[in-house]
């Protein structure tokens, strides 16, 4: 219809019936307001949901991209390729594009007519979780940078706001989802309330509000929404990251997948290989790049416990004709999937067994000292990964009089962060948040990492039609 009426309409249609439709029609109604939250969602699941996971996961200490391919400059710390430039423009297009989507829902959504004061206000709790989330993600790839919102988005020329300002912007629009949002999911995949908080505690360590965090974090906890998946075995796993999965009781906030409408994650693929196979199935239907891997010399991996479920689970040993130590990162598989990008596998962006780790490191960050309560939210998130039931006490059990000191304690922290994120995209961001990515590189990789590679470069496009943006000035340092 839209082409039709551009090749019989006037110019005076072009300039002024899409602002009255947008303006009077649009977001009215209940079904108008869930396609507002989905249209970011949507485009979260293109550039950032293609390119970020497998970016992190090069960077991260415990993996390397293959080295014959594309992804293996980023594991050597040497820059990053065309090829790689053009998928960390692609991040930052993905994720502007949400923002503008939430920006105009956010503009329009309380003029509706056919919705309460309520679920206005519950709609704009998820678009401004969407908004806070995309600009939190923004922020630590690219620091100070244009912030746009529903007051300026008319504006295309923008000058850079300081992280700072970025900053006070996200816990305000994350603030006002955790008010605001639904209690639970309104849909599988939509944010909830403590979606949005979860996120604020993740935020709040990023600026240093230890106190802030733990807060946070106790009120998910305290909730009783959420529960780590109980397993027995390695392949039980499957039962929180298998291709059949819809939700389970960890999921806080996921990017969801569905093989079955063409928007699969293309991660899955790339992990795979295509002669590789689980329990006698292929990774991944249609064949698979390899292009994330890591090797038993890896001194995070030699120093992974046999006896830990989750060592078996993540990796898959795999000789590809580049050594016979070379491991698959097997966390993610979809023997159906329908074509060569794609997995019936959700990105778990935000579990559950994140927020008691991060409970238990903002308990000890805030109060200086290891406590009861600290290791126990640890040893919950320990003894899952041993097969034993997460909420009473086990033989693998750490103890605190073994870790009582801040500084022990975050050594264990972080060593149990890697076997539990592994290969989730987390252990990058975390490791650069605790102000410890160049100490862990260059102890497990042997490489020195210049400060270049904390930032991404801006995007050409951005400076060639964004006249308030000085190519040379406001570029980021190194580019």
């Amino acid at each position: 219809m839209a082409g039709m009426l551009f090749f019989a309409s006037c110019q005076d249609w072009l300039d002024e019936e899409p602002k009255k439709v947008a303006a009077e029609t649009f977001y009215n109604t209940v079904e108008e307001a869930n396609a507002a939250v989905m249209a970011p969602l949507y485009k979260l699941r293109s550039g950032f949901n293609l390119n970020y996971p497998s970016l992190m996961e090069c960077f991260a200490d415990y993996q390397y991209g293959r080295a014959s391919g594309s992804w293996g400059d980023n594991s050597r710390y040497a820059g990053l390729n065309t090829t790689n430039v053009t998928r960390t423009n692609a991040i930052w297009s993905s994720l502007y594009n949400a923002i503008r989507d939430c920006n105009i829902a956010i503009d329009r959504l309380p003029k509706a007519t056919d919705l309460n004061e309520t679920q206005k206000a519950a709609y704009l709790g998820e678009m401004k979780f969407i908004r806070g989330f995309s600009y939190y993600y923004l922020v630590r790839l690219y620091g100070d940078m244009p912030l746009r919102t529903e007051k300026n988005m008319q504006e295309y020329d923008l000058g850079k706001s300081p992280k700072e300002d970025i900053y006070t912007f996200i816990v305000e629009d994350l603030e006002y989802a955790g008010t605001n949002a639904p209690d639970k999911a309104r849909i599988v995949g939509a944010p909830s309330k403590y979606a949005a908080k979860s996120l604020l505690a993740q935020v709040q360590a990023e600026l240093g509000n230890y106190i802030e965090t733990k807060r946070l974090t106790e009120e998910v906890v305290n909730s009783g929404q959420y529960s780590l998946v109980p397993i027995t075995t390695s392949r039980e796993f499957d039962k929180i990251f298998g291709p059949d999965v819809l939700t389970t009781t960890e999921e806080i906030f996921y990017m969801k997948s569905d093989r079955s409408s063409n928007m699969g994650w293309q991660y899955v693929v790339m992990c795979a290989h295509p002669q590789a196979l689980i329990d006698g199935e292929k990774m991944h239907r249609s064949g698979g790049w390899y292009g994330i891997c890591t090797d038993s010399d890896n001194k995070v991996i030699a120093g992974w416990d046999d006896n830990d479920l989750r060592k078996d689970f993540n990796l898959l040993h795999f000789n590809w004709g580049e050594g016979d130590n070379m491991y698959l990162a097997a966390k993610y598989r979809d023997p159906d999937a329908t074509g060569e990008n794609n997995g019936n596998v959700s990105y778990p962006l935000i579990r559950y067994a994140d927020v008691l780790l991060l409970y238990a490191e903002a308990s000890v960050m805030a109060s200086g000292t290891p406590n009861a309560d600290a290791m126990e939210k640890l040893n919950m998130v320990h003894r899952r990964g041993y097969g034993f039931p997460p909420n009473s006490p086990s033989p693998v059990d750490f103890k605190l009089e073994d870790y009582n000191t801040k500084e022990k304690f975050m050594d264990l922290l972080v060593r149990e962060q890697a076997y539990e994120n592994y290969n989730e995209g987390k252990r990058w961001p975390f490791l650069v948040r605790l102000g410890i990515a160049k100490e862990v590189i260059k102890d497990v990789k042997g490489i020195d990492v210049a400060d270049k590679h904390f930032l991404f470069p801006i995007p050409t496009t951005e400076f060639d039609y964004n006249k308030m943006l000085d190519p040379v000035k406001d570029q980021n340092p190194g580019y």
